[in-house]
């Protein structure tokens, strides 16, 4: 067997990455000599029998416009709302400033304009301008619209938060009482906003309304029980037995959707009958009734009721067929499938190949600190870039604009602060777990809480990336249920923890080769075949480039302003702080440094992420561009209930399900779950790296250790536990809701600061001292908090502290606040100062 640092032939070169990217082009190419183009079957699929043809999509399309045009009040109304859910808002708001202009003030109306109002605009501040006005009717008990405003608050899925001041409840206090108008729908819709507030006493009472003697409120709650998503099992058999005494329309719907799964057929065909025999009304609510559970065997039906002369009943039946033709699901094809399981069988293989080349701890934690350069520097991109992440940035894109991407300015900085700094500092020292550097500076007490920190980081980030991966982007992709998720986190989580266990950083650093090609490749794709589709049936490949700045992107923010969602300054200086934060503390980025032989060779290590950072981030961006201008012109091709703005970061995903071919779509599902295994195997590696050297090792007297190849095999169950830790961590995960980029400053990168202050204390601090330090950090993790959580802080206290600073600041400022806070408080000497200890010289040896 060859010595374990002479075996790098698998990464002498680049032969790993042309192996991987010609795998995934021959795929690319294959598909496209194929007698139908992946958007073309995407297409194709509009035409089966039992769904709408292109001809037919346009006519239902074209009947919802002409109301919007010609028709009045609330048909107007109706056109407009179902045109705004099919994401076809061509012209609705422009139609509906007129009719503000015209009759703003008519009561019950208004109420209506001011919906269209609210679900049209994509500017989140205008949105909550019409809900305030909205909200504001609904709470006055004298308004002649009262319930109108109730109803449309239900609609909109409005959440009131429930705030106390002693015994009083201040904010739905006018809900409660308006809830007690049990003779009234006005009741009902009351029920409907609590239910939405999170007060399950709503539910119950809303149930209590299917036994009132009164028909219409037993209808209204079968209504607003139709737009519940997740009600209780004894309301599920209580709305299904109602049903069968009472068969309406609006029960029926409510059965077929919460009712057993083996009497909805059942169901479904009492609302075809109704669509045949009821009245126009009980005609177009059946329509709706199918619109909501209906399957693409009902689009005849339902365009049989677009030639009836009601127009309310025209547009309905209209938005029902292309609401149900969206309902279909692409499965995976038998080759896909087989890709991923090669690819998930090559991930073990290769741990597999280094596990017999792994002789000591430091091999398997360090790859033996020779690792080359420019194979690191991919693993601490791959290591960076989350599945989060991949989806994030053109989700970020089309929502909001390319205001984001100005962070890449802030890259010459962070290269030459970490390169310059910060590099030289940690090659100095030759330390296994970066959390040494704490202990040998400031003590046992400090170190073991940057561990402590650095473990709660780690594995809430692997955690939630598993879960967001399995969740909300495979178990949708693969067709399968979402009581599917934890077996998908669960294998997701075996095969890396096999490689990872097997080979050490060493296989963790070659998988991340193979994941960045295949990434960067998958991006570069999707732009192509838009391209090539928009060439084909658009009038030019790039007529998905916006030609202007679109109406819902932010605007842009060129000055220091923290109070705006993002500006270029904040946003490059939160990069800044980010980057040099995490690379200065972060066992996963030390770790790589370490890797390597010298400071020169970790230098490029840097220099190689962030130049395959900013290639990347590039192309992400421009895919996002692409996504939204291909959506924006088939905003049939959304999935049923999605819309541009409101799933954002959905359409990646949605576009590898419909857009892409047979074999490259698993290709692409294999790259998803690269990001996801390379940000999970490189957070065991590390992970078990500080609790082998810092929790184990370091309260293990020498008499005691064990001999090398058993620290090894300790080391291997080390990283099976934290893996299964990890799994059943994720089982427990609830995605945050917001955009992901939001998410990730919030919630992934919370102990990012208090974490880096520590070391900052630490290295470049003289006089700081243990006190001091943990003064800082306790004072850093306050700021960073409050910043990010401040609008939940605000409803606990019942007034604003401040106004509203955007969470990019968050780390700026707790980095600002902890140093001067750690330096302020280590003035009082408790205990020895960092700058007596040995070594504390910032001049880096092997320079």
């Amino acid at each position: 067997m060859r010595n374990f640092k002479n075996s790098n032939s698998l990464l002498d070169g680049p032969s790993v990455s042309l192996l991987a990217a010609a795998l995934l082009w021959a795929c690319f190419f294959a598909s496209l000599a194929a007698p139908d183009s992946a958007l073309a079957q995407a297409a194709a699929q509009a035409e089966e029998p039992t769904g709408l043809t292109p001809e037919q999509r346009d006519k239902a399309v074209a009947t919802m416009r002409r109301a919007l045009a010609e028709e009045e009040r609330w048909v107007k109304v109706h056109a407009a709302e179902h045109l705004l859910g099919l994401d076809y808002s061509q012209g609705v708001l422009e139609e509906f400033n007129k009719e503000l202009e015209k009759h703003g003030d008519v009561p019950q109306y208004r109420i209506g304009i001011w919906r269209v109002m609210a679900l049209g605009t994509n500017q989140k501040k205008a949105r909550v301008a019409w809900i305030e006005k909205i909200k504001a009717v609904a709470l006055d008990a004298k308004a002649a619209d009262q319930e109108h405003a109730m109803e449309t608050l239900g609609k909109l899925g409005v959440v009131i938060d429930d705030k106390k001041i002693g015994p009083f409840r201040v904010g739905l206090a006018p809900i409660f009482q308006a809830a007690k108008k049990t003779d009234r729908s006005m009741g009902v819709y009351a029920q409907w906003v609590l239910v939405n507030s999170g007060q399950d006493e709503g539910a119950v009472k809303l149930a209590e309304y299917l036994d009132s003697p009164d028909a219409e409120l037993r209808n209204t709650a079968a209504f607003v029980f139709s737009y519940l998503k997740s009600i209780s099992p004894a309301v599920k058999d209580k709305i299904a037995a109602t049903a069968d005494k009472e068969p309406t329309v609006a029960l029926i719907t409510a059965a077929a959707l919460h009712g057993p799964k083996d009497q909805r057929d059942k169901r479904l065909q009492q609302l075809v009958e109704y669509t045949k025999t009821g009245s126009a009304s009980e005609q177009r609510w059946a329509a709706l009734g199918l619109a909501r559970a209906g399957k693409k065997s009902h689009v005849p039906v339902l365009l049989d009721l677009v030639g009836f002369s009601d127009a309310d009943l025209q547009i309905a039946a209209s938005y029902a067929a292309c609401k149900v033709d969206r309902r279909s699901v692409r499965q995976m094809s038998l080759i896909d499938w087989g890709i991923i399981v090669v690819y998930a069988l090559g991930m073990v293989t290769v741990g597999w190949y280094y596990s017999r080349q792994t002789a000591t701890t430091e091999d398997y934690l360090l790859g033996g600190r020779q690792m080359r350069p420019w194979a690191v520097g991919l693993s601490l991109f791959a290591t960076m870039l989350s599945t989060i992440s991949y989806l994030a940035v053109p989700g970020e894109m089309i929502q909001n604009g390319p205001m984001m991407a100005c962070y890449l300015l802030g890259y010459p900085f962070v290269f030459l602060t970490i390169g310059y700094l910060i590099i030289p500092k940690i090659m100095s020292l030759r330390v296994t777990s970066a959390y040494e550097i704490l202990e040998s500076r400031l003590g046992l007490t400090v170190r073991m809480m940057g561990s402590s920190m650095f473990l709660l980081l780690r594995l809430l980030w692997m955690a939630v990336i598993i879960y967001a991966t399995a969740g909300t982007i495979l178990v949708p992709l693969m067709g399968l249920d979402a009581s599917a998720t934890p077996y998908v986190c669960a294998a997701m989580g075996i095969v890396t923890v096999i490689y990872t266990a097997m080979g050490g950083l060493k296989a963790v650093v070659f998988t991340d080769v193979v994941q960045t090609v295949i990434l960067f490749g998958g991006a570069i794709m999707a732009v192509v075949l838009i391209s090539i589709f928009s060439a084909q049936h658009l009038g030019g490949a790039f007529a998905w480039w916006p030609t202007e700045w679109a109406e819902h992107w932010q605007e842009p923010s060129f000055t220091f302003d923290p109070f705006v969602r993002v500006s270029a300054p904040v946003i490059i200086l939160a990069m800044f702080t980010w980057y040099v934060c995490t690379n200065c503390s972060d066992q996963m980025a030390i770790q790589r440094y370490l890797a390597t032989r010298d400071v020169k060779a970790a230098r490029k290590v840097i220099l190689v992420s962030l130049t395959t950072d900013i290639c990347v981030a590039v192309f992400l961006n421009i895919l996002g561009m692409a996504l939204l201008g291909f959506f924006m012109s088939q905003p049939h091709l959304l999935g049923d209930g999605q819309t541009i703005m409101a799933n954002a970061d959905q359409l990646f995903p949605r576009f590898i399900a419909i857009g892409l071919p047979v074999g490259v779509s698993g290709l692409i599902v294999a790259g998803l779950l690269a990001a996801a295994m390379s940000s999970l195997s490189s957070g065991i590696n590390s992970s078990c790296s500080v609790i082998s050297v810092d929790f184990i090792d370091r309260f293990r007297s020498r008499a005691d250790r064990v001999v090398e190849t058993d620290h090894v095999r300790m080391a291997k169950y080390i990283s099976v536990f934290v893996g299964v830790a990890v799994v059943i961590l994720s089982s427990f995960v609830c995605m945050v809701e917001g955009n992901l980029i939001e998410i990730a400053y919030k919630v992934v990168n919370l102990l990012t600061v208090p974490l880096a202050g520590l070391f900052i204390m630490a290295l470049f601090v003289r006089w700081s001292t243990a006190f001091g330090t943990i003064v800082g950090a306790v004072a850093g993790l306050a700021v960073v908090v409050t910043i990010n959580y401040q609008q939940g802080i605000t409803d606990l206290l019942g007034y604003i502290l401040f106004p509203k600073i955007s969470f990019l600041c968050a780390m700026p400022a707790a980095l600002v606040v902890q140093i001067g806070v750690g330096m302020i408080a280590s003035i009082p000497r408790f205990g020895r100062r960092a700058c007596e200890t040995e070594g504390y010289d910032l001049k880096a040896d092997g320079e």
